[in-house]
């Protein structure tokens, strides 16, 4: 470090300690010595606390170009990476094209480190979703979606496991998909980045709005029928004792194909606009679930369903029973056939769930069952081996 580079340093810092008081003058004494004493991996940790952090008053642009810029080179890349995150949203608040700008930069600083690359780009996906029109719209949505494809498929391909990086991606990625109103894909996404996610890390807000958002996304996004994964997630707690625990219950109904008790909500989910334009759709998912749980809680010797029982059960007119059907079939829900001579319908195979405790308890008694036809079967079969081995 060349003696002029050190002296801009320290008044930088100089000027900083004389402005700051108490801990952060302290704060800044420490970065001081550390930057003296070239303890690098030491300084990049207290730099991040700091732009994480930072006291009041602090100017984040400045405190880059006038101090982090000079090592930046000697820390480890994705470190510098997450460093500069903070640093870009706050250049983003007065200067967006500047900060946009910064991220660039900083993406052709840290090439070298795939993980670290990745998430500049995301924290440039983050900056686009947030750089918006008077109407509140995306304005670059098209050049957010090319990084999206572009920044999932590097992951894809060179990040292996579980990283840092899976987290900044899927977080943003699941934005993506709420502003373009892709329900099913931020479905997917949001379950996978709370997958990855520290849950202890978010506040009890923000876990209320993944819960609320989550919910709305199982119920309206279109081909989603497996909402046990979400029912089992912790994430729903967090509806526990607010004004939103009603979708926790809908879920249920939902889950349990129980038209009754999706109903029995109607008053508290009516009063959402996204879901009360939507009420047809949300019946017809309803009664999708309602056959696949009808032919589920049989044995698979007897699912022969009568076109009067499907009627009941999913609440149609016995004449929309095909027109059901042929929808499931077509969803590749269940597999079977349709006897319209007989007015039955045989289904041979209902796509795997994650149950609950009431649907796994039904599951165990017809393995139950289906043990003891096996065993009966193994019974007769040795009678008639005796038989037959005697008269050979």
């Amino acid at each position: 470090i060349s003696d002029t580079i050190m002296e801009r340093i320290e008044q930088y810092l100089s000027r900083k300690k004389k402005a700051a008081k108490g801990d952060e003058a302290d704060l800044y004494q420490k970065l001081e010595q550390l930057y003296i004493k070239k303890l690098w991996y030491e300084l990049a940790n207290e730099v991040k606390k700091v732009v994480y952090a930072p006291p009041a008053g602090l100017d984040l642009k400045e405190f880059y170009d006038s101090f982090i810029s000079d090592f930046e080179h000697r820390i480890n890349l994705l470190q510098l990476a997450e460093i500069t995150i903070p640093i870009a949203n706050h250049i983003f608040t007065k200067d967006r094209d500047g900060a946009l700008a910064f991220l660039e930069k900083m993406g052709r600083t840290v090439k070298k480190d795939v993980q670290a690359k990745i998430r500049v780009d995301v924290g440039q996906i983050k900056l686009r979703l947030d750089n918006k029109d008077k109407n509140d719209r995306c304005i670059d949505i098209d050049t957010v979606r090319g990084l999206i494809e572009s920044t999932r498929k590097e992951m894809e391909d060179k990040v292996h496991g579980v990283q840092s990086v899976h987290v900044a991606f899927y977080k943003v990625s699941s934005v993506y998909y709420k502003e373009i109103g892709d329900y099913a894909s931020y479905y997917r996404e949001a379950l996978r980045y709370l997958g990855v996610e520290d849950l202890t890390s978010l506040t009890t807000e923000e876990k209320h709005v993944h819960a609320v958002l989550l919910g709305f996304a199982a119920l309206l996004g279109e081909n989603i029928y497996n909402l046990g994964e979400l029912l089992a997630h912790p994430i729903l707690n967090a509806l526990e004792n607010t004004g939103e625990v009603w979708i926790k219950h809908v879920l249920d109904a939902f889950n349990e194909g129980n038209i009754d008790k999706f109903n029995t909500y109607e008053r508290e989910w009516s009063e959402w606009d996204d879901l009360k334009k939507r009420k047809s759709a949300l019946m017809n998912k309803m009664r999708l679930l309602a056959l696949m749980e009808l032919a589920l809680q049989r044995t698979s010797k007897n699912r022969q369903l009568t076109f009067a029982e499907v009627a009941k059960a999913c609440q149609v007119e016995p004449d929309k029973v095909e027109h059901l059907v042929m929808r499931a079939l077509s969803k590749k829900l269940i597999r079977g056939s349709i006897d319209q001579v007989n007015g039955e319908v045989l289904v041979s195979w209902v796509q795997p769930r994650v149950l609950n405790e009431d649907q796994l308890r039904g599951v165990a008694n017809r393995i139950e069952e289906w043990t003891k036809d096996v065993i009966g079967m193994e019974n007769v079969v040795a009678v008639n081996a005796r038989d037959i081995l005697t008269k050979a």
